[in-house]
Order: structure tokens, then sequence, then C-alpha cells
């Protein structure tokens, strides 16, 4: 087969369409999008090709479960992560945070206290209190430019028996790290030293830049790999978020049929037959165009990186070793609260970025996040925005 070159540059046109990014309620038509972790990008050919064989079928009843979703998962994981996964201790989600729900609720109790490492994912926080469990935040540190972990701050958080789980965000949203090998065994060492299980959320492993390598938590230590559950969904790397379909996996099978019966509890079964036919053809045939868009994202966190340090030294860009977004230290921007920041880049700017604050009340007090995933043309535009809000302060 002929191998397809994509061309980002051109990207898509999503305003006018059903595209939560551009909802007018939010982002009236004078106002760029840079907040919701979506791209700007078509989707794999071979994820379009499948999608419109599967409609011309004409029925669209109830699937039945077969070996093909876990499999193509087996498979990317092997082929990128260099991965053995067993697609028996593989299984559906529709999102990765009803995934996480169920693992909250099966292997903690009401009232047990769930560690995250913050600035964090919104849903994180909401999926603990909103089942009666308790926040605990190991807050990451920002040094000379990188956010670190503070072990010494994990350590203690996991010593209190209350404490029954951890979560992993990696590659990290919104820092935009990609934890080392040497960091991530620390964790999992200190989670067995106090027997708290860890959940893993991988959804921006394909995303790493400078050619840097991602190293899934499984592939550490067989104790590692059976005493956590990783999440996992194409949606980041092939822009397939609204077909509703992630998956889990483990390496233990009593965690495994654990977390089957909480998804039965949950109605969790029904897997979704065009978000399982994007599933395996994102993951099956993917390789081509995951490598040509971490190319180009990769070039656009550069260009973007230097822009703002050359042109609006006032707000930090924190440089992502992953994901697609960058988060924005715009404190020495001098206002006096996140409503004012926000109204700035809204009303001033004409951009739409993420609120900080959602990512930890205090963590993410004078930060915002901005997504990069869309025509380099359109992420400069929105820069030279902010630097002429800026200029006019």
């Amino acid at each position: 087969m002929k191998k397809i070159i994509y061309d980002f540059d051109k990207g898509v046109s999503r305003r006018g369409t059903d595209a939560k990014k551009f909802d007018p309620s939010l982002c009236p038509d004078d106002v760029l999008p840079f907040w919701i972790a979506d791209t700007e990008f078509p989707s794999p050919i071979e994820v379009k090709d499948a999608l419109l064989t599967r409609v011309k079928e004409g029925h669209y009843g109830y699937p039945y479960i077969n070996s093909k979703f876990e499999e193509s998962i087996a498979r990317w994981y092997k082929v990128r992560h260099n991965v053995e996964l067993d697609v028996n201790l593989i299984d559906f989600s529709p999102c990765v945070i009803p995934g996480m729900i169920w693992f909250v609720k099966e292997f903690t109790s009401i009232g047990d206290k769930v560690v995250l490492q913050t600035p964090v994912y919104p849903p994180f926080h909401d999926l603990v209190k909103n089942n009666g469990r308790q926040l605990v935040y190991n807050e990451l540190k920002l040094i000379e430019g990188r956010y670190e972990i503070d072990f010494e701050d994990l350590e203690n958080k996991l010593n209190d028996p209350k404490v029954k789980m951890l979560f992993i965000c990696n590659p990290q949203n919104p820092t935009g790290r990609n934890f080392t090998k040497e960091e991530l065994t620390k964790i999992g060492n200190l989670c067995l030293k106090y027997d708290v299980m860890i959940g893993v959320d991988e959804i921006h492993a394909d995303i790493v830049f400078d050619n840097e390598k991602f190293v899934s938590f499984c592939s550490i230590s067989d104790e590692f790999a059976k005493n956590s559950v990783t999440f996992l969904n194409p949606a980041k790397t092939f822009n397939v978020a609204g077909v509703r379909t992630a998956a889990w996996f483990t390496h233990n099978k009593k965690i495994y049929d654990r977390m089957i019966n909480q998804q039965t509890y949950n109605k969790g079964m029904g897997r979704n037959i065009f978000g399982n036919v994007a599933l395996e053809a994102c993951f099956n045939y993917g390789d081509d165009y995951a490598d040509q868009l971490v190319k180009y994202l990769n070039e656009t966190k550069n260009q973007v990186v230097k822009y703002i340090a050359d042109n609006i030294p006032k707000i930090k860009a924190v440089s992502p070793e992953a994901t697609f977004m960058i988060w924005l230290d715009c404190r020495d921007l001098g206002f006096k609260n996140q409503k004012e920041l926000m109204d700035f880049f809204i009303n001033k700017a004409k951009v739409l970025l993420n609120d900080g604050t959602t990512f930890g009340k205090d963590e993410g007090l004078g930060f915002a996040r901005f997504n990069f995933a869309t025509q380099r043309n359109i992420v400069m535009e929105g820069l030279e925005r902010i630097k002429d809000a800026v200029n006019n302060l």
C-alpha cells in the first residue's frame, strides 16, 4: 500500500459543525479556541474508510464481543511501546474516566483516600470526590521550568493507612512531563511499600517529543504490573474522541475479574459498533499517521516555546516533553485573580484557553493551558493575539 502523507497544515474546518471546541456559547466567531484536548487534524484515512464500510452494512444492532478489539490494543502496545499484553486481561470502557471510576469504586471504600499528583486533568478530582472518597494532593513542583515529583511529600501521603490508591497521569496533563523510568520506579516501589494500588492514565502515550521514549508503567516490573490498572484511548492521537471508546488493561487476573464485576454493575459492557471499528483501525493501521503527527507537533511545540520566550517574556511556557498542551505561567502579568486572567484571554486577546485552577485550585492559580494541536498558522495567530494584548496592558 502506498504511504499516505498527511498535510497537517491544511487541517480540518470544524467551526459550524458539532465540534465542542467551537461551541458558539463558549467560543464566538471572533475567538480562536485552544482549550479542549482534541486536534484540528483529519483522522487517519483508514479510520474513515473502516467507518464508511461499516455504515454501508445498513444495520446497527447490538454487536457481539470478539477478540479484534483486544488484539489491536495488544498490537499497538507491542509495536509502539514494546509491552506485551494479555488479550484476556484487556477490556472496553466508553472513556478513560468511567474506567477509573470503576477502579475507585471496586478497590476503595467510601471515606478512603486517593492521591493525585497536581496540577492534573480536572475530571480526576471529580471522580474521586463525587464517589465519596477523600482527595489527597501530591503537588508537583515547578523547578527551573520543569515539573518534578516531590517524593518526600508523596511518601508522607502514602504512609497514611487511609490512602488506598494513587492515580498517575503519564504523560502528564497539563504539565507535559514524560516521567522517566527512574521516577516511575520510585512511585511503584513506594506504593508496594505502603500497599497502595495504582491507576495509570496513558492516554497521551503516543505523543512524546524530541526523540524521547515513553515508558509504560506496567513494563517496569511484574510487581508493578500486577498492582495496577492502565487506561488508554486513541482519542488524542487520532482525533476520535467523539466515538467514545477507550480501554483498560491489567496483568492481574484477580484485578481483571473485579473490574469486570464493577463494569457489569454499572452497565458498562455495551460496546459501540463504530467505536470498535475506529479503535481497531487506529491501533492496527495508524503507525504512519502517529509518526507524522508527532513530528508536526514537535516542530510546532518548538516554535511556540521560542515565540513566547522571545516575544511575551511576562508569560513563561513550560516546555512539554509530551502531549499537545503547553502550560503557561502567567503570574507575571499581574492580574489580581484568576477571573481577571481568563477574562483577559477571551475578551482582550480573543483566545479561549483552559483555566489553570481547574487543574488544581492553588497549583493552577495564575496558569492557563494552551492546546497547540491545530494548523501552525492558527497557533501563531493565537500567540500574536496574546502578544498584542499583553503589550496593551
